[in-house]
């Protein structure tokens, strides 16, 4: 087993007994528990000393995976094909969520996630060996600067976690695009959103 298997599989032993993580993401260090857990993602928005209001990203390995946080059968044609021609990548959508979701801490109270089918490496290995979607919100106290060197990552934050993962981030410059699918509204405009799309 190599060094970077054995790392994932006791990062998804902390996250299966409701722990938060410190992970690397597509562009910078993230928090990341069970997204289904919810003393986990209330853990994660202590952490962060962020406000409750503002909801969570989740990831997952498989667009299945994410349809246990996400309806998309109440997602719009152009959103669908949007992300059939995206995914997997950087790409968030903001999506209706599960019945059982609405108004909770994950979804900010509100009735839709936002949720990307990732095609980095480490966090789509960890959500396939967790079996579920996991949170990922950059690593920082709320209002910070999101950091992409593990060596900048606040000792307040790594006191706080259960585990810090030490390799590297994905190498995207900025953060991810956000589109809202109920709206076919861009939020969020990322480096690598294409230019034909609006």
């Amino acid at each position: 087993m190599t060094a970077f298997s054995k790392s994932l599989e006791e990062a998804c032993a902390v996250i299966k007994q409701g722990g938060v993580i410190v992970c690397p993401a597509e562009g910078v260090y993230g928090l990341s528990c069970n997204a289904l857990n919810e003393d986990a993602v209330k853990r994660v928005i202590a952490i962060k000393e962020r406000d409750s209001a503002k909801g969570l990203i989740v990831v997952g390995d498989t667009q299945e995976r994410l349809s246990e946080v996400c309806d998309f059968a109440r997602a719009g044609q152009k959103a669908l094909g949007l992300m059939r021609r995206l995914w997997p990548g950087p790409f968030t959508f903001v999506l209706p969520c599960v019945k059982s979701l609405e108004g909770s801490v994950l979804t900010g109270g509100r009735g839709t996630a936002a949720a990307r089918l990732t095609a980095f490496e480490t966090l789509k290995e960890l959500c396939a060996l967790c079996k579920a979607p996991l949170v990922t919100t950059s690593a920082n106290l709320s209002g910070a600067e999101a950091v992409s060197d593990f060596a900048l990552l606040s000792p307040v934050v790594l006191k706080r976690c259960d585990l810090a993962l030490e390799f590297p981030c994905g190498g995207l410059e900025g953060p991810t695009s956000i589109y809202d699918a109920q709206s076919c509204a861009l939020i969020r405009r990322g480096r690598l959103w294409p230019e034909d799309l609006q």
